[in-house]
Parts: C-alpha cells; structure tokens; sequence
C-alpha cells in the first residue's frame, strides 16, 4: 500500500542521494524532503484520508449532497437573512467589494440538547464556488453571522445548516451599489 510505496521511496531518495557523493549521513529533513519530492515525480499520492477537507470543500458536499432543505423546523428561526453594506467596500483583484452579513435568526444553545447552526455560507450561483464560509459552535453568540466582502454584481446564494433541523436555503440575491 501506500506506507510501502513512501518507504520505497524513501529508500530510493536516499540510496540515490548517497551514491553520488561521499558516504555521510544525511539529515533526517532532507531525507524526506528528497522523498515527499520523489513520491511526486513518480506520482505516489497521499491518501485523501491523510488531507482534512477546507471548510469551503466540506459545505460545497454538503450542498450538492443534500437535496431536502427548508422542510424541517421553523423557516422563521433558520431561512437566511441578508444584509448588503454598500458603504462597507473592499477593492481587490475582482474589483470593489460590498460588505454581506448573512445572518440567521436561532439560537447558539449547549448543553444538554445541543441546538445551533453549525454552517453558514455563500455560494456563487452562477458557479456554485463557496465565496464564505464559517464553522460555529453552540457556545457561540446568537444570532449567528457570516460577514464577507464579495464583488459587486455577484449572484450569491446564502445558506445555513442547524445541526437539528438541516439545511437551509434563502433566496438568491445580487451585491449592489445601493
């Protein structure tokens, strides 16, 4: 498997490194630097349980896996609200940005029945690329809110998911200048 393969490797870095110079010991860092180089030139990959997904990968396979949402609980406590600051800018790469607060009205509870959003983004509806992301906890303060700045004219899509209730869904909206 793939242990066998990285001591192979490995192995290789290291005879490789050694027989074209004088005997010596090779640090422990350049040897497996030289072999994590090696396992890329000869293609040997990580496993992808070796990876943690980013945030932005995890709630892209929540969406697209999960295709009952706004159906469990009251779509007054989860449906994602919007708030577009258009006199909070940024000016990046894709030109000036407006601040969006996506907020959802629930509560942050713990102990002993834990009841929180866990996940809140947005998500570019053209593309369906995760433009903001934020992982909560149930101690955290309530109501909760996502804050980015996404360029101007974007199509967004805001979405929530309470660790009781599911996924959530708010209507698609467009960054404006007003």
């Amino acid at each position: 498997g793939f242990s066998m393969a990285l001591r192979l490797v490995l192995t290789w870095a290291l005879v490789g490194a050694t027989a074209l110079h004088a005997p010596r010991e090779i640090p422990r860092r350049s040897a497996l630097a030289g072999g994590l180089v090696a396992a890329g030139t000869l293609g040997v990959s990580l496993p992808t349980s070796a990876k943690k997904p980013l945030l932005a990968e995890r709630v892209a396979l929540l969406d697209a896996e999960t295709a009952e949402r706004n159906s469990n609980g009251d779509p007054a406590k989860h449906m994602p609200k919007v708030r577009i600051d258009p006199s909070v800018t940024k000016v990046g790469i894709k030109g000036i940005s407006s601040q969006v607060d996506v907020l959802i009205p629930h509560v942050m509870e713990g102990e002993p029945k834990p009841h929180f959003i866990e996940l809140i983004w947005l998500k570019d509806k053209a593309t369906s690329q995760v433009i903001a992301a934020k992982k909560l906890s149930s101690g955290d303060a309530a109501p909760p809110i996502l804050t980015a700045y996404v360029p101007r004219g974007t199509e967004c899509v805001p979405l929530a998911y309470c660790n009781l209730h599911g996924l959530w869904e708010g209507k698609p909206f467009i960054v404006t200048w007003q």
